[in-house]
């Protein structure tokens, strides 16, 4: 489940944060030619899956994107919360607010993947042909 997350945040980062606009000066860890997001993995950027971290407790997984400022001493606060809530005067489509996690949160309750993810990962467990729909 946790990976299955972990892509709908790559894809929110892509069409939230990437998609925002084109930047002139700064160039993004994982962006692509054409402004958008390319390979995020390994590049330490907001859209990479090894800079995400995940965590359950009382059967409730929280998965957090942890991915630092590519110069930390410019922000007053972490990377996500940067880009989820805006920052410095929100002037400029770049430091204006991208919330990609309630992008994911929306993705993910209107595809319902999620519910597709649990059923594969319990008919695996328990054998094809023993979970209902």
């Amino acid at each position: 489940m946790s990976k299955y997350v972990k892509e709908e945040i790559m894809s929110a980062v892509s069409d939230t944060v990437y998609g925002a606009g084109i930047p002139e000066y700064y160039d993004r860890r994982a962006g692509n030619t054409y402004g958008g997001m390319g390979n995020a993995y390994g590049t330490g950027s907001l859209g990479d899956p090894l800079e995400m971290e995940h965590s359950v407790s009382n059967g409730i997984l929280m998965v957090m994107d942890t991915a630092l400022p590519s110069k930390p001493e410019s922000l007053n606060m972490d990377l996500t919360s940067a880009i989820v809530h805006g920052y410095w005067d929100k002037s400029e489509w770049w430091n204006m607010p991208r919330d990609f996690i309630t992008a994911t949160k929306k993705n993910i309750k209107e595809t319902g993947g999620h519910i597709d993810v649990m059923r594969w990962a319990l008919e695996k467990r328990l054998g094809k042909g023993n979970v209902g729909k």
